[in-house]
């Protein structure tokens, strides 16, 4: 065992209970299945057709069209301070 394993056994074995859980929620995250860029696509189209179903094709605003908003806000606050 190196150096720095039993520096962290160490250290666990200080810990609350409730930090010894979140200590191992977050190592079980860094060892879960990462997805493929193809699952992650699947996932997402899912979702936004489940979306799009429960709430109507036009009920979230493109990522265009609140950029652009943003813009013009952010012109309309330059040009107001003239």
């Amino acid at each position: 065992m190196s150096a720095l394993e039993q520096e962290l056994i160490d250290r666990i074995r200080k810990l609350d209970e409730d930090r010894k859980r979140q200590v191992l929620l977050y190592i079980q995250e860094i060892d879960a299945p990462r997805l493929t860029l193809g699952e992650w696509l699947q996932d997402i189209e899912t979702l936004s057709q489940t979306l799009q179903a429960k709430y109507g094709a036009h009920h979230f605003p493109s990522a265009a069209d609140l950029i652009n908003e943003v813009r013009e806000e952010r012109l309309d606050d330059i040009l107001g301070s003239l």
